[in-house]
């Protein structure tokens, strides 16, 4: 028998030509793409900050399509750690918020004309987002401004599980509601951790939209926004979208407390109050 040595593996070939930082980030071409339309000052941090969203928007559809492929094979591990690294990124949007407040409504209004019918609901991506979430809105697929292809793209994802139908699935094929999950002392660990994961991206989330909404009030007011749209009344519409409202009510009311329950809603569910719920609910 003859020993032989086996050649190295590897695993990528070789690249055609010598990359350095810049070419293999295309440095070059990236700056090429901010193109003030005016010589405002702050117009540059807008655009950045926007294409810098647009950017994390992409890296985030990226991270949730692998959890929901994780979840669909109660991949649990997988599915958190895509979980975890959302939840760090919708941090991150929040301070690229906190930068662009710095923006005065002074300084937005020296370039707002040159927005044009462009706004920010047109971003494809972000409605995306909001579909493989959870929240399917049929309005998506009219999305102004949008092309044949990004429509086809949005039309895709409505129509594919997102991240709600997925953990459902999952409950069901353990025979459990969402009550039962939340129950303390009850097996499903796996499960329950991975819940209040979603439940943590669905805050943030929130968060996110909250801190945008205070962004736009602090910048126009009661003005109407650019691409005709109601401006902070629009987002302030948007507070109420929750991705998994499901789970959300099944763990308040597990963990709700005689003492906490008020009213029956208009639908005949259970109301609860807050006991820290400053400023709410005066009776007159």
């Amino acid at each position: 028998m003859t020993d032989t040595v086996a050649e190295p593996l590897t695993h990528a070939a070789a690249p055609a030509e010598q990359l350095s930082y810049g070419t293999y980030l295309e440095v070059p071409e990236l700056l090429t793409l901010q193109r003030p339309r005016t010589d405002a000052h702050d117009e540059m941090l807008f655009i950045i900050t926007h294409q810098a969203f647009e950017l994390w928007f992409s890296c985030a559809l990226h991270e949730l399509e692998s959890v929901r492929e994780a979840l669909q094979h109660e991949r649990f591990g997988p599915a958190r750690r895509g979980l975890r690294r959302l939840n760090r990124m919708g941090s991150l949007w929040l301070g690229h918020l906190d930068v662009l407040a710095t923006m005065t409504p002074a300084g937005f209004n020296e370039f707002r004309g040159a927005l044009g019918e462009s706004s920010g609901f047109q971003s494809v991506q972000f409605r995306e987002l909001e579909l493989i979430s959870g929240l399917r809105d049929r309005r998506y697929l009219n999305l102004p401004g949008a092309t044949v292809a990004e429509r086809e793209r949005l039309l895709g994802r409505f129509h594919e599980p997102n991240l709600d139908d997925v953990f459902t699935q999952v409950l069901r094929r353990r025979g459990l509601t969402p009550e039962e999950l939340f129950v303390p002392g009850r097996p499903h660990e796996d499960l329950r951790d991975t819940a209040e994961d979603l439940l943590e991206y669905d805050a943030l989330f929130h968060h996110w939209r909250y801190q945008h909404w205070l962004l736009v009030v602090r910048a126009l007011g009661t003005r109407p926004g650019s691409g005709g749209s109601s401006g902070s009344e629009f987002l302030r519409s948007t507070l109420d979208k929750w991705f998994f409202p499901g789970l959300h009510a099944a763990r308040s009311h597990v963990h709700a407390t005689p003492g906490e329950q008020r009213d029956t809603g208009a639908g005949g569910e259970t109301v609860y109050g807050c006991p820290m719920g400053y400023g709410s609910e005066l009776s007159a």
